[in-house]
């Protein structure tokens, strides 16, 4: 088993199209990179934490709440593009892309995942996903659901409510979970991953994973026994704080 570090790097951009300037709103008093940041500081089997974003503003921002933070091109198409960009050049086993709309990541499924990744070197990438609430939350596109087969490898991950009822009305499965924006990559693996075009189902539903899933290879996903809901919309801000005030957070 390999004793390089893992290493957890938040990408952050100023750029949202759905919600403009989102690393820096204001949730219960701190800002959400912040609330990342200190989120991923928490997980036990990290021994590095720092935030690559393209946006002086986040840049300064971090440094003032005393983060580790690396600059990137503003170019760079999605998340785990960015993480890759700066852990090229680190000396890492498994990088954390711990996308930097999670302020409420499920720390103890995220390390699990972890654990689980450096005693199997057959798995080289992992994610978390949480049960399905409702029917609501099944048919919100903002809501990305991914399946699992009966050894929780990720079959699809859709923006769309899937799967498809056809005789019976909804109902919640074992194997349909909400995903959580996190990915665990073995460090070769994200490397071969950046040397990809991206996928036809990847452009269609704007899901960087399923470039992963087209190639053919396996995505592990570890269930999350917390709600981690990520901040898309305004909506979702109010959403979080409850749950921050809720946990004492």
């Amino acid at each position: 088993m390999s004793k390089r570090p893992v290493v957890a790097i938040i990408p952050a951009r100023y750029a949202s199209t759905r919600l403009p300037g989102k690393p820096l709103i204001q949730l219960h008093g701190k800002t959400m990179i912040q609330r990342v940041y200190e989120r991923a500081s928490l997980l036990q089997s990290v021994d590095r934490v720092l935030v690559a974003t393209d946006d002086q503003r986040i840049f300064d921002a971090v440094k003032r709440f005393g983060g580790e933070v690396a600059m990137t091109p503003n170019n760079i198409a999605t998340g785990s593009e960015r993480v890759g960009f700066v852990a090229k050049d680190l000396a890492a086993s498994i990088v954390v892309n711990l996308q930097g709309d999670e302020p409420l990541v499920d720390t103890g499924a995220l390390d699990a995942l972890i654990t689980m990744m450096q005693a199997d070197e057959n798995i080289n990438v992992g994610t978390l996903g949480c049960a399905i609430a409702d029917e609501a939350e099944w048919q919100e596109p903002s809501v990305v659901k991914v399946i699992a087969d009966e050894k929780m490898n990720a079959i699809y991950f859709s923006r769309a409510a899937i799967p498809f009822h056809r005789d019976e009305k909804f109902q919640t499965l074992p194997n349909l979970f909400r995903h959580i924006g996190v990915y665990v990559f073995r460090k070769s693996f994200l490397m071969e991953y950046l040397s990809w075009p991206p996928g036809t189902l990847e452009n269609m539903e704007k899901l960087e994973q399923l470039r992963i899933l087209e190639k053919g290879h396996s995505i592990k996903l570890m269930k999350a026994t917390n709600l981690s809901p990520g901040v898309d919309t305004p909506a979702d801000i109010k959403v979080v704080e409850t749950l921050i005030k809720e946990r004492g957070e």
